[in-house]
């Protein structure tokens, strides 16, 4: 519709006025568009309304921040000095790795404008997230395809598929091995899964780029090897909070009385359908949940919070258990509907309801920085998936100064892991987490807090020391030692920093099991540990 000044003075001048009163309201700030978090803020505000557009930071100029800067130094360094071209990135998550990936691909697009892609990640929505930060750094709207949930590529030059799709009647054979120049491998602590391997193996790029928070696996398998054995570049939890990337929190780690000794244990985890049935059966661990929140919990009126349950009866179950007692909460799980989650999202946002029950969402994938309070409402088993779930909370937001953090303690199974999760709490500390536990957690990063309840800590104390007879446990120790400690992997070190004895150690790990997972062996010290070298050596 076209308007004449001449014609139409009264409403040009409408618009003139109700514009200079938008313009001068405070509840309005200044978009620049080419600062990346004001970028990440209209994608924010755009999603909560509903808008899932791929396109809308295609045209603006984005620049790396300058920690990113030193990511793309540090890999652009792996290449020209050490010759490497496989390289993997460890960052907390919410610092922006698929920025970074974005930004290093530039570069190597620019000298190589003919260069094929492959994005590989294992969800849709963070291949829709991906696509859309390459095309905003690239400048170009129509950068890439998807392959993934019936979308198929029509050129195959800039390819963003799930790996569940490319494995699927082995489409990623039907590409010559050199058909990509640059691979993305997202979360690549999956690389060591079958259905990984068989596509990294097969294809042979010149630039192989791994990204991942976390890159210890509960399996204790090692995903190094398929990156030179190194890490180009690491900026763990702990280390993005001190630089002010990511939100402070506040752990408190709650007591949990729920007897799950019966609950079967497969596979490395709590059969889900056993532990709902007893965590929605117990009406006295749903009174002191509701307390923990009243107790630790300073406003109920300004909670923006994520609860992760069991599954969907779980979820449904506390859901119901908060709203009858006066506290507005919804429950989403994997099957709610892309509306019903964008709807929840948004009451969450503007505080019509204080928590969002979840289970099988939000382990990644999803960016909700108004989220001030996480709790823990069942065991997680993967320190990988804790730290994800974590993450939904630390991202910055105006406004928030502190993340809360409710988990709930309980009397674990054997083979469960509490020390692999404080680690990543704590980062890198030249004390044992059982000093830290014991002495109150001193090497926390700046302006975060951990209290653990009486109970609590006994639980996993005990647990702690059980896991020292456990050979997986002692492998996944093993290949955490380095980022964990800054120390070189020898016995010795190993030794002292976890506080074992050399007789108890090789009770349960040989000397060939330790150093095949990477030890630099050192006899010397073993024999200065041990009293009976029988014992050290009868296994050998």
């Amino acid at each position: 519709m076209k308007v004449s000044e001449y014609t139409s003075f009264d409403i040009i001048q409408k618009f003139r006025y109700t514009f200079d009163t938008y313009w001068n309201m405070s509840e309005f700030v200044t978009f620049d568009g080419t600062d990346v978090e004001d970028v990440k803020r209209l994608s924010r505000a755009l999603s909560c309304e509903g808008y899932t557009s791929t396109t809308e930071a295609s045209f603006f100029d984005l620049k790396a921040f300058t920690y990113q800067q030193e990511i793309l130094d540090a890999l652009q360094i792996e290449r020209e000095v050490h010759g490497s071209y496989k390289n993997l990135v460890v960052a907390a998550t919410g610092t922006g790795k698929t920025m970074v990936a974005a930004f290093d691909f530039k570069q190597f697009y620019k000298l190589n404008p003919n260069a094929r892609l492959l994005f590989l990640a294992h969800r849709k929505e963070i291949l829709e997230q991906s696509i859309a930060s390459f095309r905003g750094v690239l400048r170009d709207a129509n950068f890439g395809e998807l392959w993934v949930g019936g979308l198929t590529p029509s050129i195959n030059d800039h390819v963003f598929a799930s790996i569940q799709t490319l494995n699927s009647s082995g489409n990623y054979k039907g590409l010559n091995v050199d058909h990509f120049d640059y691979i993305v491998l997202d979360e690549t602590h999956h690389g060591t899964a079958d259905s990984y391997q068989r596509i990294t193996n097969y294809f042979k790029p010149m630039i192989l780029l791994g990204l991942t928070a976390t890159p210890e696996r509960m399996d204790g398998k090692s995903i190094l090897a398929d990156f030179n054995d190194r890490i180009a570049y690491e900026i763990r939890l702990a280390q993005a909070i001190e630089q002010n990337l990511l939100c402070p929190f506040h752990y408190f780690g709650v007591t949990d009385t729920s007897n799950i000794n019966d609950v079967k244990w497969e596979s490395g985890r709590y059969v889900t359908r056993d532990l709902s049935v007893t965590y929605i059966a117990d009406h006295a661990r749903n009174r002191a949940i509701l307390n923990a929140v009243d107790k630790y919990v300073s406003d109920i009126s300004t909670v923006k919070g994520i609860r992760f349950c069991v599954d969907q009866n779980h979820a449904k179950h506390m859901a119901d258990v908060f709203n009858k007692a006066g506290i507005a909460c919804e429950s989403l799980d994997a099957n709610s509907s892309k509306e019903q989650r964008s709807t929840i999202q948004k009451r969450l946002k503007l505080g019509e309801i204080k928590f969002i029950f979840v289970v099988d969402l939000y382990n990644e994938g999803v960016d909700l920085p108004f989220v001030n309070t996480v709790l823990f409402l069942r065991p997680t088993e993967s320190a990988t998936v804790f730290i994800q779930q974590l993450g939904r909370g630390l991202r910055l937001d105006e406004g928030k100064e502190v993340l809360t953090v409710l988990d709930f303690i309980g009397q674990a199974h054997k083979e469960y892991d509490y020390r692999m999760k404080f680690q990543k709490l704590v980062g890198r500390t030249n004390h044992s987490i059982n000093d830290e536990i014991e002495h109150g957690f001193s090497s926390v990063p700046r302006n975060c807090f951990i209290q653990l309840e009486r109970y609590a800590k006994e639980y996993v104390l005990r647990n702690i020391k059980e896991g020292m007879t456990n050979t997986r446990k002692l492998k996944q120790m093993a290949l955490a030692f380095r980022s964990n400690s800054g120390l070189d992997l020898t016995v010795r070190n190993f030794l002292k920093h976890y506080d074992l004895d050399a007789q108890e150690l090789y009770k349960y790990a040989t000397l060939t099991e330790l150093t095949t997972d990477g030890f630099v062996v050192d006899e010397r010290s073993i024999l200065s540990r041990a009293n009976n070298f029988k014992l050290v050596f009868s296994r050998l």
